[in-house]
Formats: C-alpha cells, sequence, structure tokens
C-alpha cells in the first residue's frame, strides 16, 4: 500500500473507531424504543441494515466481542425481515435483553477510544499500519509528519471504488487472503463472523480474487443498483443522512438502498463533520429537527465542496413552509428544500434528480440553421461543454433526425430557405414525442415583435446573435436540464412494474386520494376492490416462503391483464392485492370481480415445475359510498371482503353505507349539520393551485369547500349546495367561503406573499342586493386589492339568472372583483354570454379533460373556445388535468392555465412553487 493508501485506511478506521459508541448507543436506543413503544416492519428493516453494516465493520476491525453480540442480534432479526413479521412479546423481551448486553461493552469503547485526539490517534493508527508489514520500520518518521498528506482529497477513479463483499449469513473468516495475482496488500484473516459489506480498497491496476456469493437478506434492489453501477464503471452514489429516525425518514432510507445507493446514517452534527472530512458524500439529507444547526452545516458542506471536483448536494426537510425558513436553508446552500408532511415517492424524486443531476449522459441538442458556418460554430461550443449535438442545416431534413436523434432541446435558426423556424417549430409541436421539447431560437433579428411570434408558434426561448459562448451554454444546459428533469418526474408518476403490471402501494394510494380530493369522487363511478387468496396460510406452507411470494406475483400479473388500462393494481399485503377502478357503478364492479374470480379459478400457474391452483375474494367499496379518507375506503373494502368470506357469503362482497332512515331524513340530517357547521365555523377549504403555461408565474389558487361527516365522509361542494339551496342557507355558506378567502388573503398579504384566490359562489349571491356592499368594505377594512379576489358561478346558472347576474357583474367590475364561469363549452349560447358579462375566466367544462383530449372534434371546439375568450380579453383555464399528456395538448391549443392533481393535490395549505413552473 502506498502511503496516501495508509493514510486514508487510517483515517476510515479512525472516523469509524470515534464514533462507534454513539451508533452502538443510537443502535440500543432504536431498538428499545421498539421495544417498549410498539414494533414497526420499517423501522424494523432500517434496524437491521444497521446492525449488518456495524456487525461487518467489527469483523473487519477486529473487535471479536462486539462483532458477536451484533451478529447475535441480526440473527435475532433475520428471519422477521424475511417473512415481513414483527416479534411477540415473549420474542420482544428476549431481543430487548441482548441489547441491554450492549451497554458494557458501549461503556468500554468509549473510554477505550473516546478520548485521544484527532491527531494522535492518526498518528498511532498510522505507525501501526507501517509496522504491520513484512518487514520493520528502519526509520522513525519525524514528529506530525502525517499533516503534510491531510489536505490532499482524491476522488477515487471509477475502477478503484471497492469492492463490496456480499454479507454472511453464518460465521466465516472476515476476509481470505488475497490471491498472488493480485498486487495489494495482504489482509490477514480474522476469526469475527461477518454480516454486512467488507470494502477492499484496490489500486486501478489491480485486480482482486473473486470471493463466492454467499446468500444474504438483503434488498434485491440495492444488490441490483450497485450491480449496475459496477458494471457501468461509475462511482457508487453516496447519501449521509443527518436522521432523528422518524416514519418518513426510514421509509425513505429503505427507497434510498433499494435504489442501489450507499446510505450512512447519522444521528449527530458532530458526527456529520467528522464524516464529511473523511470522505464527502454525493449527497447530505438533513431532517427537519437539525434546521437549528443549518448555519454551521452550511459551512462544512461549503468546505466540502470547496474540496472537491464533483457535485456534493444538500436537501434540507423543514416542518415550515416560510420564506425566512427557505432563504436560511438556501443560504446555507442547499439545493432542494421539502416541506412536511411530503410523500416518500416525492423525496425519492427529488433524491434521484439530485444524484443524477451531473451523470455522464450528455444533453442531445439538435441544430437546425441553414448556414453551416454557424451551425458549426454552435455545435463546437456545445461540443467543449459536454453535450452531444447534430448540425442540420436542411431544416426539412431536420424532421427526420427527430426519431433516429431524439434530441432534448433544438437550437433553431429563425429565417431559413424552404421552411423558417416558426413553420419548423409548429410542424414539430404537431408529434407527440416532441411537444414538451424546449426550442430555443438563435437568430440575428432584433425585432421584439418578431421574438413574440416566435415564442407564440412555441418557442421555449429567443437568443439573439452574436451571442457570447458562455450565455449560449447557459441557456442551453439550463432549458436541456429542466426538460430532463421534467421527464424524469413524468416517469416517476407511472411506478409500474414492467413485468407483473404491478404498481407501487405508494403510487396507488397516492392516486386513491388524489380521486377522493376532487370536487365530486361519487359522479365519476369507480372504486376500490380488496382482493385476497383463499387458503393463503395452508397454501404458503405447502409450496414454502419463496414460492408462494412468486405466486403472488403471477396472481397479480393475471390481474393487472384483466382489467381497464387506466385502472390500477398493487400487492397490498402478504397474501391480498388492491385494485382501484376509475369507472362503473355497484353492479359493474360486482360484474368485474365475479369475472376475475372465474378466470383466476380456471388459470393453473405454475412454478419451478409445480402447478397450483386458488381462488379469490373480493370486497368492494365504491366512491358512491362517500367516505372521503382513503383508510376508510380500505377499512370498508376489507370489511366488505371478510363479510363475503364467512359462511353463506360469495366471496364478493360490496361496503353499503347503512341507511336505516328515508333518503328525506338523510337530508334532514345532513341539512342539520350544514346548519352546525355554519355556527361553530366547522366547514373546511381545501386549495388547489391554478398554474400558467404562458409563463405567468401569479401565485393563485381554487378554494374548494369540504364538511366532514361521521364515519369518515367527507362531503363535497355538490353534495352540499343543492340541499343548502332547498334549506335557505346557501347565502351563509357563500358568505362564510368569502369571509375566510379574505382572511387568507390577508395573511398572505402580511407574509408579504399575494396570492388570487377562486371562490365559487351560488347564484343566489347576485339576487343578495347588500352584498356589493358587505364585501366591500370588507376589502377596504382589510387593505386588500379587489383584482385578487375572483368570484365563480357555475355557467347553467348564469344562463337561468341572467338579468340578475348582469347587474352584480357590474357592480362586481366597479369594485374591481373578477368574474368567472365554470362549466364553460362551446355553444352560441355561451359564446353570445361573453358578450354580455365582463368575464375576466372562463373554466373549461370536464368533457374536454382526459379522454376528450384526444377527440379531434372536441379539440377544434376548445380552439373556438380559446380564441373567443382572447379576442374578447378574457382567460381560459382547463380543470381536472391529472396527467402529462393531457397538459402538453392543452398547451397546443393556447390555454392560458390549468388546474388539478397533475399539478398538485388539493390541500390545506398554499404551498406551490410557481415560478419553478415557468423558470
Amino acid at each position: 500500500m502506498t502511503q496516501d493508501d495508509t493514510q486514508q485506511a487510517a483515517e476510515l478506521r479512525l472516523a469509524f473507531l470515534r464514533h462507534l459508541p454513539k451508533r452502538l448507543d443510537t443502535l440500543r436506543k432504536r431498538g428499545q424504543r421498539l421495544c417498549t413503544q410498539g414494533w414497526d416492519i420499517n423501522a424494523l428493516s432500517i434496524l437491521f441494515r444497521e446492525v449488518q453494516t456495524l456487525a461487518g465493520a467489527c469483523g473487519r476491525y477486529a473487535l471479536l466481542d462486539l462483532g458477536e453480540r451484533l451478529f447475535a442480534l441480526e440473527g435475532f432479526l433475520a428471519p422477521f425481515v424475511e417473512r415481513v413479521a414483527i416479534p411477540d412479546a415473549t420474542q420482544t423481551e428476549a431481543f430487548a435483553a441482548q441489547l441491554r448486553e450492549l451497554e458494557p461493552l458501549i461503556a468500554q469503547h468509549e473510554n477505550r477510544y473516546g478520548e485521544p485526539s484527532a491527531a494522535q490517534a492518526v498518528a498511532a493508527l498510522t505507525v501501526a499500519n507501517v509496522q504491520t508489514g513484512p518487514f520493520a520500520l528502519q526509520v522513525t518518521p519525524p514528529p506530525e509528519y502525517w499533516k503534510r498528506f491531510a489536505p490532499v482529497v482524491r476522488v477515487a477513479k471509477p475502477a478503484a471504488v471497492a469492492t463490496p463483499i456480499p454479507p454472511r449469513a453464518v460465521p466465516v473468516p472476515a476476509v481470505a487472503p488475497v490471491a498472488p495475482t493480485a498486487p495489494v496488500a495482504p489482509i490477514p484473516p480474522t476469526p469475527a463472523p461477518v454480516s454486512a459489506p467488507v470494502m477492499v480498497a484496490a489500486k486501478p491496476a489491480a485486480s482482486v480474487a473473486p470471493i463466492a456469493p454467499v446468500p444474504v437478506l438483503a434488498s434485491k434492489e440495492s444488490d441490483l443498483g450497485q450491480t449496475v453501477a459496477a458494471a457501468r464503471g461509475v462511482e457508487l452514489r453516496k447519501v449521509y443522512h443527518l436522521s432523528d429516525g422518524n416514519p418518513l425518514a426510514c421509509e425513505v432510507d429503505q427507497k434510498i438502498e433499494a435504489a442501489g445507493y450507499e446510505l450512512t446514517l447519522l444521528d449527530s452534527v458532530a458526527e456529520l463533520k467528522e464524516m464529511l472530512a473523511a470522505f464527502a458524500p454525493h449527497l447530505v439529507a438533513i431532517d427537519a429537527p437539525f434546521q437549528d444547526s443549518l448555519e454551521p452545516i452550511g459551512d462544512m458542506i461549503k468546505a466540502a465542496r470547496a474540496r472537491l471536483s464533483r457535485r456534493l448536494a444538500l436537501l434540507t426537510f423543514s416542518n415550515s413552509g416560510e420564506l425566512p425558513v427557505r432563504l436560511r436553508a438556501m443560504r446555507a446552500g442547499a439545493d432542494s428544500f421539502i416541506e412536511l408532511p411530503a410523500q416518500s415517492g416525492d423525496v425519492m424524486t427529488r433524491i434521484a434528480e439530485l444524484l443524477e443531476a451531473d451523470s455522464a449522459d450528455p444533453f442531445r441538442v439538435l441544430i437546425v440553421e441553414d448556414d453551416r458556418a454557424q451551425a458549426i460554430f454552435a455545435e463546437s461550443i456545445l461540443r467543449k461543454a459536454g453535450m452531444s449535438t447534430c448540425a442540420v442545416t436542411d431544416p426539412l431534413a431536420a424532421l427526420d433526425q427527430l426519431e433516429s436523434f431524439k434530441p432534448e432541446l433544438i437550437l433553431m435558426d429563425l429565417y431559413m430557405p424552404n421552411c423558417d423556424g416558426m413553420e419548423l417549430t409548429a410542424i414539430i409541436r404537431e408529434r407527440e414525442a416532441f411537444i414538451t421539447t424546449p426550442i430555443v431560437f438563435l437568430s440575428g433579428e432584433h425585432d421584439e415583435e418578431k421574438h413574440f411570434e416566435a415564442l407564440n408558434a412555441g418557442g421555449d426561448d429567443f437568443l439573439s446573435k452574436p451571442i457570447r459562448p458562455k450565455h449560449l451554454i447557459s441557456a442551453v444546459t439550463n432549458r436541456a436540464r429542466r426538460a430532463r428533469t421534467l421527464s424524469r418526474r413524468a416517469q416517476a408518476q407511472n411506478p409500474r412494474d414492467p413485468v407483473t403490471g404491478l404498481y407501487e402501494r405508494a403510487h396507488l394510494l397516492d392516486r386513491l386520494n388524489a380521486v377522493l380530493a376532487g370536487e365530486d369522487p361519487a359522479e365519476h363511478g369507480g372504486g376500490l376492490l380488496y382482493v385476497e387468496i383463499d387458503a393463503a396460510g395452508q397454501i404458503r406452507e405447502r409450496v414454502g416462503l419463496t414460492n408462494f411470494d412468486a405466486l403472488l406475483n403471477q396472481v397479480g400479473a393475471f390481474i393487472a391483464s384483466h382489467i381497464q388500462p387506466a385502472d390500477l393494481t398493487t400487492r397490498y399485503g402478504d397474501t391480498s392485492f388492491a385494485l382501484l377502478c376509475h369507472a362503473g357503478d355497484e353492479a359493474t364492479l360486482m360484474q368485474l370481480a365475479g369475472e376475475l374470480r372465474d378466470r383466476t379459478a380456471r388459470e393453473v400457474f405454475e412454478h419451478e415445475g409445480k402447478t397450483l391452483s386458488v381462488s379469490l375474494t373480493f370486497g368492494i367499496c365504491t366512491f358512491a359510498a362517500g367516505l372521503g379518507d382513503a383508510g376508510a375506503m380500505l377499512n370498508a373494502a376489507e370489511r366488505a371482503m371478510a363479510d363475503a368470506r364467512a359462511p353463506g357469503g360469495k366471496h364478493i362482497g360490496l361496503f353499503r353505507v347503512a341507511r336505516e332512515t328515508a333518503a328525506g331524513a338523510t337530508d334532514q340530517v345532513l341539512a342539520q349539520r350544514i346548519r352546525d357547521a355554519l355556527k361553530a365555523e366547522d366547514f373546511q377549504l381545501l386549495f388547489q393551485p391554478v398554474v400558467s403555461l404562458q409563463g405567468d408565474d401569479e401565485e393563485q389558487f381554487q378554494a374548494l369547500l369540504r364538511l366532514r361527516g361521521d364515519g369518515g365522509k367527507l362531503y363535497t361542494a355538490t353534495e352540499i349546495l343543492p340541499l343548502a339551496e332547498r334549506e335557505g342557507l346557501a347565502a351563509e355558506i357563500d358568505r362564510w367561503v368569502l369571509s375566510r378567502c379574505l382572511l387568507v388573503m390577508a395573511e398572505r398579504v402580511r407574509q408579504r406573499r399575494p396570492v388570487r384566490l377562486f371562490a365559487s359562489q351560488s347564484i343566489e349571491a347576485a339576487s343578495d342586493v347588500q352584498r356589493i356592499g358587505w364585501l366591500g368594505q370588507l376589502l377596504e377594512t382589510r387593505r386588500l386589492a379587489a383584482a385578487q379576489l375572483v368570484l365563480e358561478f357555475r355557467l347553467p346558472e348564469v344562463l337561468a339568472n341572467l338579468r340578475d347576474l348582469s347587474a352584480f357583474a357590474k357592480d362586481l367590475r366597479e369594485l374591481g372583483v373578477h368574474l368567472s364561469l365554470s362549466m364553460f363549452d362551446a355553444n352560441p349560447a355561451s359564446f353570445q354570454l361573453l358578450e354580455q358579462l365582463p368575464v375576466t375566466f372562463l373554466k373549461l367544462s370536464p368533457r374536454y379533460s382526459g379522454e376528450g383530449l384526444r377527440n379531434g372534434q372536441l379539440r377544434e371546439e376548445l380552439r373556438q373556445i380559446v380564441a373567443h375568450a382572447h379576442e374578447r380579453g378574457s382567460k381560459v383555464i382547463a380543470p381536472r388535468i391529472e396527467d402529462a399528456q393531457s397538459a402538453s395538448l392543452l398547451w397546443t391549443t393556447g390555454i392560458d392555465y390549468i388546474q388539478g392533481d397533475f399539478v398538485q393535490q388539493a390541500g390545506q395549505d398554499l404551498s406551490f412553487d410557481f415560478h419553478a413552473t415557468t423558470a
């Protein structure tokens, strides 16, 4: 080993030994917390991984007593991880006793390794390592000689990445002697058991003798990710997570390891400082409890970045999204800020973006320029910046290059023969695959009107010649990086297993919550099916756990292949599935369950020469049941399944809300609840962002009325308002909605973050002679800009009460408040209405969303609406947008704004980064 290798090994061992007592104590506390507060399978898996890691490291550093204790803990936890089970009371007590046995060992190592200074320890360890060679030291090194090597930080080349040795499930010697052909220093055998990856440092030219694989209980996804990284010759991405062990952190940590990244858990700022000084990672994640230490952490990150020749990203979590908190994070050098609560899938998407931002895959840029000299100039600049380019001098030939080159950005001249840049852009935008591909114009045209025409034709940016190379590189890189990030996010929104067709459970639950957060889930039909394999325990005992797991995958793939493309299926439990259907009434879902049950019973599943048959039991809960919570729907479907499995059941059960009273009596109950809510101000407002497709970053949200009922039922505005109108309560509800919206607007003004709110109103508001005076007084008292408020009325009600609304709309315009019409469609009466009312916003009918956008006739109607609206200075909003393809199609029609779950699900807070969507 060279002197630098010895120094690195010494520093690594020093960092491990100095923090070993702290890590052991943290592990002990986590285990004790699980024993006393109850087990959680995610936390158990994280604890198991930590035990594995520490056990292997102790074996490598010849800490025999401690290694044996940790191996015993690993052996205890392994069966539960394998079976996805948790210990019972007796097993928990036994595990707690093993944890208590760690206490004297922790104290022993604290006394042994906690006292010497870093410099003394490095000196002692370095001398010890040098003396372990085959020859005795002939000279005495000068005092503190190691300091000359300390400032040197070397980033390992891909070929020199440490080689992982699989964790072992049985006691074996720590490391076998290195084969003679490998020119590396021999590693003495150690009798300690090894149960975690052992890292062997190697020179780029060195080869290490292969080590036979040993069975291990580890994540297949993590192993695969590491294997792929090694095969590509890419340095394994390292993540340091400063964590307090909260549930979200545990779930995210599991996904980080499953993605093939190398994870190190830290529990103190001091430990993070020590690790950063020794080995810098690719990403540091900071949990919310450590927000108060962001300033010193930022200094550490900046110091580490100054030493590195690669990127070091910082991600922070926070319980608050207030501007001062975000600014503090950004000033500390944070690359990403995540406000809690958050979904682990969204967090993992952000982590992947940060880790892969400097991927070796270059940006692909297609250059369309009829002047060959100019094309070569742009191509040479971009190639020197590390991009892959393809230059085309014939604009029509560029269309042939689209499919073969698949550009991530198109750099285009404005004036070219045969076909100018604006015409070519329009042609490119007609191709589905290139609707969102950034097109940047590069031209000597300085007329701003021409710039606007080019952008209106579908361009994303306009650069004027002559241009500095640095400016060109920056503009292209930023656009291409953003396009790649959006593409990855779009792919992450459909986490479907390509083999089985099953979705991740978290994704299905997210989609279920998204449907429930919609305006009226019941009106679209559909529901949730809970599916369980009959006699699953007996089948598992007969075929074994491995074969049973393979059977579940086959059954899941079979179900996924016999449902509609828009529906989702996931493995929900050890023996069950969940199926989300977006359409169909009770009879339709019952028929679907029957067909799936019959087909599955006739199917013969095979695995390793064994043939198996299964039967299924279904429980169904429709959206019409009115349960406003995903957990409530799952529980209801599971109860229906259990009832269907009972003696006399037909293996298909349907959950129905108890109806012990007549419909009239039920309405009276809801009416009374509405009255009670008005008195107690017990309504809820959810907010959903309304986002511009034309580059405007103004913050605006739609306010959605909700009322919580018994049994978790969540009433929407479409259920509340018709009954409220019959009971004479609509006017009071309208006033409550406006009052609450104005309170929110006032709070945002106080925070210096003004927001525009869309508030739905019943037609009764137009006939209230006191409404305008009341509203004007509130706006003046709270010093609010009237233009930040939009009152929204439904088009059918407006057509039936046009006289009342005409006078009301005139008063609104004088007050400065905007008017919006929802449920707008293309017909003569609607277009005539635009001539009579001062409408600022039009919100489209739902038929212009989803599958309707694939209909050419409806798209043409949509263009007519946009044209009429823009002629009169009105803006058009498309609601209920749930996928990227719909958003792209709407963008080509000239729509101004979109709203829906694709943008963000409705929630109680107004947290959405409008600037990021337009940057």
